[in-house]
């Protein structure tokens, strides 16, 4: 026996019972961690698992009783695992798979998520074995979607939770191999409006805007929020300065829960906030008689904030009517923000993004009229007449 193989036939006690942690500040909830060890090839490959156990209020604010939750809910979850149907079809499979991961999702993803199989993927391979689907026909799946003119997010969405799906019954010996392994996205998918509104369009919704939306304007094109963490502002969260950072709504969620927490764990901290639109937030808090921790854009019953997209059918639709400038999105607003910062690392902190990729890839764009006149200042510097002056003169041959 080799010293590697030695304890290989050994229960793992280390973390066996997994081990649980604390999340969020307004709203805490507990949150359960278990390490498991799926068989990859010849060897084990160690996969985090992760599940929100519930609020410590419903919960408790003991760590045993968060352990004893942990140790019910793995044994609801190894209970569904232990069912493990012989050659399913993709839609048995990806029922089994939704019954399982659902839990980390929110309610929004959950709906995106079912929305693009029902339409999208369980039509075309649901009725499929999963043991007779092929590579070929998953890549010719995700061809025709973008053939149909689908949008880039939804292929990817299939082609992500595809790949995770047949990932999971390989790892619970469901197949023995995964079809989704090498599939890629296609590369003729339609275009994502990635625009950002210039000065001109800014400018006029500006002057077209009252009091309230001017400064909500303000705080997306000067400061770059998200439109779930902007309505999500409170009177408190305006320090000298910035603006701190630490909630956003959910759209699709009721009751308690519409109160989240931010996108990312780098989406929490503080934003720069210009010193006028401190002055006039500050005068707004005082003549609306907002108390500190309440919501700097309430909805009309007062007691909750605005919804984003209400706001944008209600409020953003009219205003850029008025203005005449066609048809504008919040996230336009915040594209605006990184592309007049000009400087990538800047851009990046001030938008909270975790890579500077991504703010590179979906925020930075190029100015069209700075972009000409670097154009034209390259072209004087190469080819202007002082330039040409010094090239010496060739004489045509007869």
């Amino acid at each position: 026996m080799e010293f590697r193989d030695i304890g290989k036939h050994l229960p793992r006690t280390k973390w066996g019972e997994g081990w649980v942690d604390k999340r969020g500040k307004r709203r805490e909830v507990w949150v359960g961690f278990w390490y498991e060890y799926p068989v990859v090839g010849d060897g084990e490959r160690r996969r985090t698992r992760e599940k929100v156990l519930g609020t410590v209020k419903s919960i408790g604010d003991s760590r045993p009783k968060a352990m004893a939750k942990l140790r019910a809910v793995r044994a609801e979850l190894e209970g569904k695992g232990a069912a493990k149907p012989q050659n399913p079809t993709v839609n048995e499979l990806w029922d089994r798979y939704r019954a399982i991961k659902s839990e980390r999702w929110s309610k929004v993803m959950e709906g995106s998520l079912v929305s693009t199989f029902k339409t999208c993927v369980l039509p075309e391979i649901g009725q499929t074995h999963s043991g007779e689907v092929t590579a070929s026909q998953l890549q010719g799946l995700l061809n025709d979607l973008a053939k149909a003119d689908r949008s880039h997010s939804a292929i990817k969405k299939a082609r992500t939770h595809l790949k995770a799906m047949f990932d999971l019954a390989v790892d619970d010996k469901i197949l023995g191999s995964s079809p989704a392994r090498r599939i890629t996205m296609p590369k003729r998918i339609r275009k994502v409006d990635d625009t950002y509104a210039d000065q001109d369009v800014v400018r006029k919704l500006f002057q077209a805007a009252g009091k309230r939306d001017r400064i909500i304007l303000r705080i997306f094109v000067s400061c770059g929020l998200r439109p779930q963490e902007t309505f999500a502002l409170r009177a408190n969260d305006i320090e000298t300065g910035r603006l701190r950072v630490d909630e956003a709504l959910k759209q699709a969620e009721r009751g308690a829960a519409f109160i989240g927490e931010p996108k990312t764990r780098d989406s929490y901290g503080y934003v720069s906030l210009p010193a006028k639109l401190e002055s006039e937030l500050r005068a707004w808090i005082r003549d609306e008689s907002i108390p500190p921790e309440g919501w700097l854009f309430p909805a009309s019953r007062g007691d909750r904030p605005i919804r984003p997209n209400n706001y944008v059918k209600r409020d953003l639709a009219k205003l850029a009517e008025t203005a005449g400038v066609g048809r504008i999105d919040l996230r336009r607003l915040r594209r605006t923000c990184a592309t007049y910062l000009r400087d990538e690392a800047t851009a990046q902190g001030q938008l909270r993004h975790s890579s500077v990729e991504t703010t590179k890839r979906h925020y930075l764009k190029a100015i069209p009229a700075e972009q000409k006149a670097r154009v034209e200042k390259l072209d004087k510097e190469l080819f202007g007449p002082a330039k040409l002056a010094q090239l010496p003169h060739r004489k045509r041959s007869a």
